[in-house]
């Protein structure tokens, strides 16, 4: 495998990490509103959470070996923090309750 094509795949991971932080982004500002959200909207909304997140989870590792075998061991790779997000979840979820 030429060192492009390495860098082409590593490229196109990041870009899919990169858009499920999007995701991210976008449901944090959805429960950032402050009006009440309906509750199977907030399920939608943290199911699509939970499966973005299983995602994000699998890729990042997938990406930190990848980087590992094939580039710099010294690569660091930014973590989207998810516990801000899951607190704003629960903070909507308790509402409904």
């Amino acid at each position: 495998m030429t060192s492009g094509k390495i860098q082409e795949y590593q490229n196109i991971l990041e870009e899919e990490k990169l858009m499920i932080e999007t995701h991210f982004v976008n449901i944090e500002r959805i429960l950032r509103e402050p009006e009440k959200i309906e509750k199977d909207k907030l399920f939608a909304l943290m199911n699509n959470y939970n499966t973005l997140n299983i995602q994000y989870e699998q890729l990042c590792n997938n990406l930190i070996e990848f980087i590992k075998i094939f580039k710099d061991d010294n690569q660091e790779i930014r973590l989207y923090k998810t516990d801000e997000l899951i607190n704003l979840l629960d903070s909507k979820i308790n509402q409904i309750d």
